[in-house]
Formats: C-alpha cells, structure tokens, sequence
C-alpha cells in the first residue's frame, strides 16, 4: 500500500461527511450507528454494583452514595467520550468522506525508510492492534446484547402463568444460541434483507428507554441531582476494589462508541451527530436516570433494574422488542467486522477470502469464511460465560484499548495536518486520552475474569496478520529471483519467435517491473503467444475509492506487449475486467469473448530457508490454501481463466 496525501475533510469522497442533513438518513443512523451503545442500558448500571470477587449482584451493595455516583459517572461518560471526543472531534478526521481505523491509519504522515505499507512502522503497528481489538469487540457484543436482552424472561418466573424452570439460565442460553445461529445465518442475504426495519426498531427503543426512565424519574425527581459531577467522588470514597468495578462498569455504556467513526461513509457526521443528540442521547440519559430512581426506591431491583422498570404486562412484549434491539445491535458489528476484513484483504494485511458484495456500496460486503468463524466463536463464548453478568468481564476492554488508539492517532493527525500546536494537543490528550487511560487501566483487572477472552483474541488476530505480512514479504522476494528482465524476454522472442494465436491474454502479477514467472511457464509449457500480451498489476492505496478516470495507466511496449497499472482504493474490490474495459479508453482494445485471464496458483511450501520459524511458516501456508480462487477475488469468469502452478518455499 502506498499511502496518497489527501486532507482531512476532502469535499469530493465516495461519501462527504458533511452530506445534507436527510431525515430517512438520520433514521437509518439510529438504527446502524447506534445499535451496540443503544442496548448498554440492559447490562451496564447493574454491573457497576458487582462486588469484588463476586459473579451476581445483590441488594447490598446498593447505597444511595453509589446509585448518585454511578450515575454521574454515566453521564458525563457519555458527554465527553461521546458527545464530544467522537462527535465534535474524531468524526471529523475522515479520509474521503470514510472512517474508522484503517481510514484514519491512511491519512497519517508517510516515510519511505524504515515503513511498512508506506506508513512508519510505530503507526502501523497501533493500526493493526486496533483493528484486532474491533474484532474482539466484535465477537463479544452479539453474545453479551442477544443473553442481557433474553435474560429478561427471567421477570416471569414469579408470575402464575410461568412454571419455575421454564426461563432457567440453561434455557436463556439456549435460546440465545439459537438466536445466534439465526442471525448469523441470513448474513448471506445481505444486510439489506433486514436493514429497512433498523431504523424504525431502533427508534421506537430508544423513545421506549426514555419513556420507562421520564416514568421513573416522575417517581423519584431527586435523581436528577446525579448530573452534578461532585457525586463522582462518592466512587472514590470506598474500597479500591469497588471503584475499578464502578470505572470499568462504566466502559459498558460506552461500547459501540467505536461505531460513529467506522460508519461515517455511510451516512455523514451530521446525520450522526444529529441521532445522537436528539434521539440516541436522551433516550440513554433517561433511562439510565431511570434505572437510578429505581434502585433509590427499591434496593432489590438491582438483580435487573432494567426490566425491573417495565410493568409486569409489558415484560413479554419488552423482551421482544430487546431482543429485536440485540439483534440490530449484532448485526450492526458483524457488519462492520465484514467491512473491516474487506478493507485488510484489499491492503494486502489478510489472506484474499471470497468476499460477495451485497449493496452497491463497497463497504457493504459478506465474508463467508468470517461468518463461519464469527458464529462458531460466538456460540463457543455463550456457552462458556452462560450469563451476561459473567460476561461483563470480558466485556469493555477492547473499547477502552481501540479508543485510546484512536486518540492517539487523531492527535498525530492533528499535528501534522491542522497544525495543532502544544497548547491544542495537551488539552486534547490531557483530557480525552487521561479518561481512556483511566478505563483501560481499570478494565485490565478484569482480565483474570473474563478480559483475557478479549486479549486472547486480539493476540491471536494481530498473530495471524503479521504472520500473513511476513509471509508475503518472503513470497515476494522468491518471486524476485524468478522474474526475468522484459528487454530480454523481447530479445529472445525476437530470436526465437512464438506462434501468435489470435486474441488478447492478461497476466496478472504483483510485480510492478519485469515478466512475471506465469508468463514465462506459459511459454515454457504452451509454447505460443497470443495477439496482445497484457501485464497488469493491481495496487491498493491509502484512499477509500479511485475515481475511474484514474484507476488505470496503459502503456504500449513493442512486439503486441502492454503493461496495465491498475490502482484501487481500499474499500474497492478488484474487478479485474472492469479494469480492463477502462483501459480500452485508453486504447488498449480488447474484447472480453477472446480475452484469456492468467494466473499463478502459489504452491507453498514450509521446506524453504527463512527467519520465519517453522509453526509460523505452516501457519502461512495454511491461510494461503484458505483463501479462495483468485477469480472469485479478481472477478474474472471462471471460463475466461488458466491457472499456472507456481511452486514457492518458504
């Protein structure tokens, strides 16, 4: 990848972030954007009053010094983090109208020595724990939203309708996975199958999450004296153990912050700071003021103060409409962990997977062999934590870690692009960086109890993408000492002339100079040239869309022989004959009935010498022959394409 200078706020991208303001996109935005935050209130206030040590709540941890507390703490949480870090600040770092990590890695200062990708080393490497973290987060958010909104059958248990056993955390389990399975199953279909109800669901949550906390503070209007931020100090005032679970507690209603920026292409920063400050916002602040009154009237509705809010006939409908709510909140992350595995694949950071795109928009995409790994993992996590409120553990550290890097690199970009001073930098960081440090310090002592599900899996992701990296990096200089100079492959042919058959062939290669090794054992082998002989290459840069009258540079050598340099955004798939038809406007003429497509079919190998250890180098080759055909990537009809086996050790 080579990175293009772009500026931060650019007014012809794919997508402006400053779009005008629509109502259908507002409402689309409540329902894609805020799904994962939106149903924090079912799970985070009550794991805030966990005791240290202990895995359930109970009444007496509950004190009116800590419900004041906690609640200020949630507040003015979601004012600073939200309200101003994401929306007045990091949404307005957008590389083309697009966010989220791999964009805001893209729009970083680049350095040609000591760089990977173009970009230096220390800021790659934060880019890619970064992305590693999304996808913990990703993983975690359908288990913990789909039980916590299940969970709340539970309510019925007392009533005379409901056998005792009926709702047991066996039962909720099961009915989460299944659940699970069932979402994870129609992703096939794109999120267009169920992305029109997004919007009206989520809407009609949040008015309900306002309506059942106004309802509550009508009650109990001494609430209200919560927003005073001195009441954070109560956190403070007991144990120490006590207030890292109050801090760490507070992450919870924070989670899917990260989604503003990831899917700012989509609908714009206005249309997204408007759902969140007249709808998202309000619906959040009341409810969670409601659950505060609660807790200040009845201590014991602690178990699950969230439900304990809805009237006994409401429960069943309730649970209903949370559940539709988890599901949104899920599927607007796996979406977003589909888009961010197309944009790694295109950067050349993952295996080329078979990626089908569902919309007319290049970041709305399905990964099959991502789905298949997602739900496995998904359900293998339900089953192990049982229960959202074990969950909570594992819960919230990949937030706290992703959004301090997200700090960290905007003020870089800050710097260097804005000209952001030390006045500037030292405010910003001083404030929003402290507050995530504080949240990332405080949810590591959850790691013994659920957080290292979250290390584990980052670990293991960033593992196999430098893994991916390494091994390319060894491919490539293999395929080096292959490749043959293209002056004498003219000269020889000059010498030794082929047959030339009539049509066009396109050889495609990752070299950018020199005959690449398929040409030469389609030689060595067919022994025969057609008419037109096209190399081409395709690069990824570090913009989210090419416009098309630059995507393609043709150039004419002699003997029937052109080079094609294709180049592609990182949200672009690698539509190898649209390519090709953009170069004909260029003169290279071709037609797609009499062109033939050729690639090389890498045979790998663990057997070669390289600093890559041996369990590494089998890693490699594994996720090599995981990946799918290169047609399917490229896609090239499968009846227009030869495949040529090229062996190389590593």
């Amino acid at each position: 990848m080579s990175a293009i200078d772009s500026p931060v706020s650019p007014t012809d991208g794919h997508a402006s972030a400053t779009a005008k303001l629509k109502a259908g996109v507002v409402l689309a935005a409540v329902g894609i954007v805020f799904g994962d935050i939106g149903t924090s209130p079912l799970y985070a206030l009550r794991a805030g009053f966990l005791l240290p040590g202990q895995d359930t709540v109970s009444a007496e941890a509950v004190s009116e010094p800590l419900i004041y507390g906690l609640i200020s703490v949630f507040f003015w949480t979601l004012v600073l983090v939200i309200g101003v870090k994401y929306v007045l600040f990091i949404l307005r770092a957008d590389n083309r109208g697009e966010g989220g990590i791999f964009a805001l890695l893209s729009l970083l200062p680049t350095r040609q020595e000591g760089s990977v990708f173009g970009l230096p080393k220390r800021w790659f490497i934060l880019g890619i724990v970064g992305a590693a973290l999304l996808y913990a987060d990703g993983l975690i958010t359908p288990a913990i939203s789909v039980l916590s909104a299940l969970e709340g059958l539970k309510e019925l248990q007392s009533s005379e309708h409901r056998a005792e056993p009926l709702f047991s955390t066996e039962v909720i389990m099961l009915m989460a996975l299944v659940v699970l399975f069932g979402l994870f199953l129609i992703q096939r279909k794109g999120t267009a199958f169920i992305g029109f109800l997004f919007g009206p669901v989520m809407l009609v949550w949040f008015l309900t999450l306002g309506v059942l906390g106004a309802v509550s503070i009508v009650k109990t209007p001494q609430i209200l004296e919560a927003l005073n931020p001195i009441h954070i100090v109560e956190v403070f005032r007991g144990s120490f153990a006590a207030a890292i679970i109050v801090v760490s507690a507070v992450m919870l209603c924070i989670t899917g912050g990260e989604a503003l920026y990831a899917d700012l292409g989509h609908f714009g920063r206005k249309s997204i700071g408007a759902a969140w400050y007249f709808i998202v916002m309000p619906g959040l602040f009341l409810n969670y003021l409601g659950q505060g009154a609660l807790l200040l009237r009845t201590p014991e509705a602690i178990v699950n103060p969230f439900f304990q809010l809805v009237p006994e006939w409401g429960i069943g409908p309730m649970v209903i409409l949370a559940t539709a709510a988890a599901i949104i909140a899920s599927q607007a992350i796996i979406t977003g962990m589909f888009a961010l595995t197309h944009a790694a694949i295109q950067l050349g950071l993952m295996p080329r997977l078979r990626v089908i795109h569902t919309s007319e928009h290049g970041s709305q995409v399905y990964v099959p062999l991502m789905n298949g790994i997602a739900v496995v993992l998904v359900c293998l996590i339900v089953v192990i934590f049982q229960t959202s409120e074990r969950l909570s553990y594992a819960y919230g550290l990949a937030v706290a870690l992703d959004m301090g890097l997200v700090a960290v690199l905007f003020a870089v970009l800050m710097k260097r692009h804005r000209g952001w001073g030390a006045v500037r930098l030292t405010a910003f960081l001083g404030i929003f960086f402290t507050l995530d440090l504080v949240f990332i310090i405080a949810n590591m002592f959850k790691i013994p109890k659920g957080g290292w599900l979250t290390l584990l899996i980052a670990a293991t992701t960033c593992y196999v993408i430098f893994t991916w990296i390494r091994g390319r990096k060894i491919m490539v200089e293999r395929y080096a000492r292959q490749t043959l100079d293209f002056t004498h492959l003219v000269n020889s042919l000059q010498t030794h002339p082929l047959p030339r058959v009539s049509g066009t062939a396109v050889f495609l290669t990752q070299q950018q100079a020199g005959v690449p090794p398929t040409l030469l054992h389609h030689i060595k082998h067919n022994k025969v040239l057609h008419e037109k002989v096209v190399i081409m290459t395709v690069q990824t840069v570090a913009v989210p869309f090419v416009e098309p009258e630059n995507q393609v540079e043709v150039a004419e050598q002699s003997d029937g022989f052109w080079t094609v340099a294709a180049t592609n955004g990182f949200l672009q798939s690698a539509d190898v004959p649209r390519l090709m038809r953009l170069a004909g406007e260029q003169g290279l003429e071709t037609h797609e009935g009499s062109t033939t497509y050729f690639l090389g079919r890498n045979i790998l190998s663990p057997r070669g010498r390289s600093a890559m250890p041996g369990f590494q180098k089998r890693l490699f080759c594994t996720l090599a022959q995981i990946s799918s055909s290169n047609p399917l990537y490229f896609s090239i009809p499968p009846g227009r394409m030869i495949e040529l086996g090229v062996q190389v050790d590593i």
